[in-house]
């Protein structure tokens, strides 16, 4: 008797699992039989940035072949199309997934850059916040500092890396002006004043920086970033005694910080 009650017991956890088994195949082929109704796009800072917007996601996803829209939730690939719209250039980072019911959200973070470069051969591109070059857009232009002058790095020969990469990789870290220039558009950035103020950097024959201020036509020569913080806090020494001085600001031609703890300027 206890020997049919057990027989019992098991065949009844074996139909009952059996039960749950196929219901859960059946809510699966369901699930993959849904049809996706929406697709939700969110651009991350895209009220600063305009390098793309909605339309443009959408049409980078169609041109891989992935209409989504009353397609079954079955046949997209989400980590695919997370694939390709990271490989177009104004894209820092996306993220695709699909909800419960199919449908498919889409959130975009734009790459930010800080300075653009115009190379001795007239080559012009971004670099961002990460140190990575950006090709220019068609449809944007960033308000951002521009660099210009003596500087001979192509885009070829550095689109691939970012600054991290490049100072891992003792193959790549010899610095180079890009370096220079992305430190320099780094700091002015995080300054009100400075990025304010700073408007564009001129690259020497001697390969010093320039820095081409937006009050004031005094030259700033700035060297290299060697010693940048101090630099800049013997610059701003010289603009607060110069707000308080009248005709201090028609004085000088130029100002150089390269010296160590001082500032040279030369008389108009």
């Amino acid at each position: 008797m206890k020997k049919l009650k057990k027989i019992a017991i098991v065949f009844f956890w074996l139909v009952l699992i059996s039960g749950l088994l196929l219901s859960l195949g059946f809510v699966n082929i369901q699930q993959d039989e849904l049809l996706c109704k929406e697709l939700n796009i969110k651009i991350n800072n895209d009220t600063e940035l305009g390098f793309l917007d909605n339309d443009d996601v959408k049409q980078l996803i169609l041109e891989r072949g992935d209409s989504i829209i009353n397609q079954p939730k079955s046949s997209i690939n989400v980590h695919a199309i997370e694939n390709a719209l990271n490989s177009y250039f104004a894209i820092e980072n996306s993220e695709v997934y699909m909800s419960i019911d199919g449908n498919v959200s889409v959130e975009i973070t734009q790459r930010n850059p800080i300075i653009r470069l115009i190379t001795k051969t007239g080559e012009d591109y971004y670099i961002d916040d990460k140190g990575k070059p950006m090709p220019l857009s068609d449809k944007y232009a960033a308000n951002v500092l521009i660099a210009n002058g003596n500087i001979n790095e192509p885009y070829a020969l550095r689109y691939r890396y970012s600054a991290m990469d490049i100072s891992k990789d003792t193959s790549l870290n010899k610095k180079s002006m890009i370096d220079e220039l992305y430190a320099m558009a780094a700091y002015i950035n995080e300054n009100e004043f400075w990025k304010s103020q700073i408007h564009q950097i001129y690259v020497n024959e001697n390969n010093d920086m320039e820095l081409v201020p937006l009050v004031g036509n005094q030259k700033i020569i700035f060297g290299d970033t060697t010693n940048l913080e101090t630099k800049f806090k013997k610059l701003m020494v010289f603009y607060q005694q110069g707000l308080n001085t009248t005709g201090w600001w028609d004085k000088y031609s130029t100002i150089n910080l390269k010296f160590k703890n001082q500032i040279v300027c030369t008389k108009k």
